[in-house]
């Protein structure tokens, strides 16, 4: 029991800090691109051209870890998972110095190189979840755990936002990522000291650079598991579009500081957090994991339909952050079927896949709303509630069969 609580905890700040370096960006890079106060582009640079490049650089991170994440989750059903943590925090230890580095530079070709490579390191959350696998294997207690992670991860966002808020006040958005560089260490550390393998039983390993492709093509192999990966694909990207243009489009849209859109941003992390644990766990008691995932893709077509509407901040704001709830229930418990319907045996990779829709979405996601918001930045939330409206459509058909062939087994 005394290992089984370490490695509870190296898991829990693993998946904590490296949420940190996830989220810092969502918090920096849209003042840093837009506003020409901090000197990465020249001021002659046109809006959509800055949008375009914010496009290009949220997007270059998911593009890398859609090749990596599944390489690393066969890496760690072979090789275990604590030697694959410790892999991933030196490369992603690396990765956010050169973002720092470039940030203070004004150098934006470096950063696109500092963000590729911390794309391919930055997968310790699909660990942590195959973690989680391995050690909790009731359905009940496995969409807890999962809960709890997403509650740190908002917890983490809120943070991370704190940082970001903080430094950018004094005009010196390159220390956040120095800072994260710093918590990566530390994660080294305690990853080495208290994660004890979860992984008795190992698979053959055979290194494929384009495994990541080749995954997902056999993840329809896997009885319903194609339709619904495809469900969490347009999920993610409708909730992608709102987690990657909130920054720039309550900029653009309401006369605000960025020290207020710093504290929205982090309050969006407490709604996250308060969804995803206490909300989870009392719908938990009445309803199924599929059932609070269809609550949760509700809630957000009818709140992102809602922030098309609303011309005032305040109004908008609370719709942020109602979007924050509904968005942790609809992730949580999403994975939450996913990984239930897999085999076992397998659930480094099926958890390495999940990451790999994740990644496409949030490839896709970027290049959609950037190329919307040059255009009109007033049609980005009509887009990502499109996307959440087929997302359901996908689910509904997805369960439905699934019922069906439960029905005729019985």
């Amino acid at each position: 029991m005394h290992e089984r609580t370490k490695t509870l905890f190296a898991i829990y700040f693993a998946y904590f800090f490296d949420y940190f370096g996830y989220a810092i960006v969502f918090g920096v890079f849209g003042p840093l691109l837009l506003s020409p106060e901090f000197g990465m582009f020249s001021a002659e640079t046109t809006i959509r051209d800055r949008n375009l490049a914010l496009a290009a650089l949220f997007a270059i991170f998911p593009l890398m870890q859609l090749i990596s994440a599944p390489v690393f989750g066969d890496i760690a059903d072979h090789f275990g998972r604590k030697k694959t943590f410790f892999i991933l925090n030196l490369g992603a230890t690396v990765g956010y110095f050169l973002s720092g580095i470039a940030i203070f530079m004004h150098h934006f070709p470096l950063l696109l190189l500092s963000r590729f490579l911390t794309g391919i390191f930055s997968n310790n959350r699909t660990i942590c979840m195959a973690s989680l696998s391995d050690l909790f294997p009731d359905e009940q207690v496995r969409s807890k755990s999962y809960g709890t992670i997403a509650t740190l991860g908002g917890l983490s966002w809120i943070v991370s936002m704190l940082v970001g808020g903080f430094f950018f006040k004094s005009l010196n958005p390159a220390i956040p990522f120095w800072v994260t560089t710093g918590f990566s260490v530390i994660n080294l550390g305690i990853v080495f000291s208290l994660f004890y393998e979860t992984l008795p039983k190992r698979e053959v390993f055979h290194f494929e650079p384009l495994k990541g492709l080749k995954n997902i093509a056999s993840c329809f192999q896997i009885k319903g598991l194609g339709a619904l990966y495809f469900f969490y694909l347009l999920m993610m990207m409708g909730w992608g579009i709102n987690l990657l243009w909130l920054n720039p489009y309550t900029l653009s849209r309401y006369p605000i500081s960025h020290q207020t859109l710093f504290i929205l941003l982090a309050s969006t992390g407490v709604a996250w957090s308060l969804g995803s644990s206490i909300l989870n766990k009392l719908l938990l008691r009445r309803y199924h994991s599929q059932e609070i995932a269809y609550i949760g893709i509700v809630g957000l077509l009818a709140i992102f339909i809602l922030c098309t509407l609303m011309e005032t901040f305040i109004p908008f704001a609370i719709c942020a952050l109602l979007a924050s709830a509904f968005g942790a229930l609809a992730w949580t418990n999403a994975l939450s079927i996913i990984s239930l319907k897999a085999p076992e045996d397998i659930q480094g990779k099926v958890m390495g896949i999940s990451q790999s829709f994740g990644s496409i979405s949030l490839l896709f996601a970027p290049l959609i709303a950037g190329t919307i918001a040059g255009i009109d930045i007033t049609y980005v939330y009509p887009a990502a509630a499109l996307l959440i409206l087929i997302s359901i459509g996908i689910l509904a058909l997805a369960t439905r069969k699934s019922r069906k062939s439960h029905e005729s087994k019985t």
